[in-house]
């Protein structure tokens, strides 16, 4: 049996990797002032608060099935990763950057919001032995105090432990754990562990100019054009010109099973140009958290746990790169459910397919859907 500190650490740092990764969250009371106006139905479809009652985050004692566990003395529990593409260490006009100033120059200069880009619902059942995955839109059209947004939008306006509560209330079921993580946090959770191992269902290629990539501690200011030596200006013969610091972003992966850095890691979750759309991104994503459950739950990898732990220790991190390392789970929540997660290969694998109807693409992207065709898509995993 681990040392009491061992299993400190252990608990801490396994249940951080996978929050880090697949986070997760609890229904609390704020849900009952989210129903009025949630839901955006089918034109065929009406609908009304009264029939979407989401059941209370219940006690392990009411887990139980009545034929007994599947895994007695193993948690159940439902968690929800928010991967945010906040990003402060490349774009520096972010609004929240100057919240609290009144300088309207200063406020026409910082326009630049941030969204969740990643919403990955993961449920362990204990009683049935099944680990359900399930990827929610990111674009889907929700309305909440009479305004419409889309839920990746919702995270800025009113928060992660809000988003958690709507997506609970969308799916009709509750959501213990949320966990948010930054792109760049989940570079370094990866890297800790030297990469994973993925295979990547398509060729990715992706270049946006506009997120520039520098050397760390490099200015980003733009710098000037020179060709050959010359220094070269604009039409008036004064103006120099001047280009962007850095290199543009790129994506560049070939398919195959191949070993991922943290850095290539977040190019397949943001990656968003396949041949069918919507459904590749939904499916790389579903496949990538199981390709992480798998990797990460071997033993061998339990020795590197312990390496991440400074990871999280608030006193020496940039606050600026780790705003959005937010999680509602306490210490208590990650011993009791580290043993769950590391004992991840001897639960079946299930995924759930959000319904839902797309219009768009690209930033125009927006996703509709039917209350009640979602809420039966996920009844079979309600805790009762």
């Amino acid at each position: 049996m681990l040392s009491s500190v061992k299993s400190f650490l252990i608990s801490f740092t396994v249940a951080i990797i996978i929050f880090g990764l697949i986070g997760y969250f609890g229904v609390i009371p704020l849900l009952n002032n989210l129903f009025n106006g949630w839901f955006v139905p089918d034109e065929n479809e009406a609908t009304g608060t009264a029939e979407f009652e989401i059941p209370p985050v219940p006690d392990q004692e009411q887990n139980s099935g009545e034929g007994g566990a599947v895994f007695p003395g193993k948690k159940t529990f439902t968690m929800l990763f928010i991967g945010s593409d906040y990003q402060p260490g490349v774009f520096t006009d972010y609004r929240i950057l100057v919240s609290n100033s009144t300088d309207p120059q200063v406020l026409s200069t910082h326009q630049r919001h941030y969204r969740a880009d990643v919403l990955m619902l993961v449920k362990f059942n204990s009683d049935t032995g099944t680990v359900m995955f399930s990827s929610v839109p990111v674009n889907l059209v929700v309305q909440t105090d009479g305004l419409q947004l889309k839920l990746g939008d919702v995270f800025e306006s009113k928060g992660a432990d809000y988003l958690k509560d709507v997506v609970a209330g969308v799916i009709g079921m509750p959501i213990d754990y949320y966990f948010c993580c930054s792109i760049r946090l989940f570079e370094e959770i990866i890297n800790k562990f030297g990469g994973i191992q993925y295979n990547v269902p398509v060729d990715m290629y992706y270049v946006n100019e506009e997120e520039r990539i520098v050397t760390a501690g490099a200015s980003r200011d733009p710098i000037p054009l020179i060709i050959d030596g010359v220094q070269q200006y604009e039409a008036d013969g004064v103006t120099p010109k001047m280009i962007p610091a850095g290199r543009a972003f790129k994506i560049d992966l070939k398919r195959g099973i191949q070993q991922l850095s943290g850095e290539k890691a977040t190019w397949v979750l943001r990656f968003n140009s396949y041949p069918n759309g919507f459904n590749g991104r939904r499916d790389t994503q579903i496949s990538f958290f199981k390709a992480f459950f798998e990797q990460f739950a071997k033993e061998e990898y339990h020795g590197r746990l312990s390496e991440i732990v400074s990871m999280f220790d608030s006193s020496k991190m940039s606050k600026n790169e780790y705003d959005f390392r937010e999680t509602n789970m306490a210490m208590t929540d990650f011993e009791e459910i580290v043993s769950t997660i590391v004992s991840y290969h001897d639960y079946e694998q299930e995924t759930v397919v959000f319904p839902c109807t797309v219009f768009g693409i690209g930033t125009n992207e927006s996703v509709t859907f039917s209350p009640t065709a979602v809420m039966n898509a996920y009844e079979k995993y309600k805790i009762r």
